[in-house]
């Protein structure tokens, strides 16, 4: 027989609440503790309570500081590796957002994930914690199902997610979600040159998620294009 021991993450020395102000952008954190009633039980965060783990801290502190680095996360199952990156990219069009008192347009963080399954679970999470701001912070779920068109009342219900391909080109939002084959649609596909027009320049953030899928040539073709990106 085999026995293995398994240990709990390590958790870090702050609260989310103690964190607010010094490390995240008070708005942010308020918002999240906050969230809209269909998402309370899963994604509003009690920011007292809320400690995160040792490997987010090291993370956040490596994404947040004044030298830009890369950052490859390699965890267990729920040990939060969205929060990793997902809180750095929202502190910052937080900040952004608070310097220019306006809605952001064009893509600020590109996000890459290998199955549409994957892109749509990322949905709830933005919605919830981008839901204090309005449409001053979007983000868009971007692949071979998203609607050429929605009715208004669709699009107005939650206005923090751009809901259709023709909103998508009007105003890109800061926050775009895709995969890789969608990406090359929009690169060469004239109907989504204005996503590239109005993004000329924005582009601080992208993330791979699931990167050690990525090998051979499949991953020698996703780096060429992110040099095109």
């Amino acid at each position: 027989p085999v026995f293995e021991g398994t240990f709990g993450y390590k958790e870090g020395f702050k609260s989310l609440e103690q964190m607010k102000g010094d490390e995240f952008n008070p708005a942010l954190i308020e918002g999240m503790a906050k969230t809209d009633k269909k998402y309370k039980d899963e994604y509003q965060l009690k920011t007292k309570e809320f400690v995160p783990y040792e490997h987010q801290v090291h993370a956040w502190n490596a994404l947040m500081c004044e030298e830009k680095k890369s950052v490859l996360v390699s965890s267990g199952t729920g040990s939060g590796k969205t929060e990793c990156f997902l809180f750095p990219i929202l502190n910052d069009l937080a900040n952004e957002r608070e310097q220019s008192g306006e809605q952001l347009e064009g893509v600020r963080a590109l996000f890459l994930y290998p199955l549409n399954a994957l892109i749509k679970s990322q949905r709830d999470r933005l919605a919830a914690w981008t839901g204090s701001f309005g449409d001053d912070v979007r983000f868009c779920l971007y692949n071979g199902e998203t609607k050429h068109t929605v009715p208004e009342r669709v699009a107005k219900d939650e206005p923090q997610e751009v809901k259709s391909r023709k909103a998508l080109r009007e105003s890109p939002p800061p926050i775009l979600v895709t995969n890789s084959t969608m990406l090359e649609y929009m690169l060469v596909r004239k109907d989504d040159q204005p996503i590239l027009n109005k993004s000329q320049g924005t582009l601080r953030w992208i993330v791979l998620d699931e990167a050690h899928t990525y090998v051979g040539s499949q991953a020698a073709e996703l780096a060429l294009m992110l040099r095109r990106v």
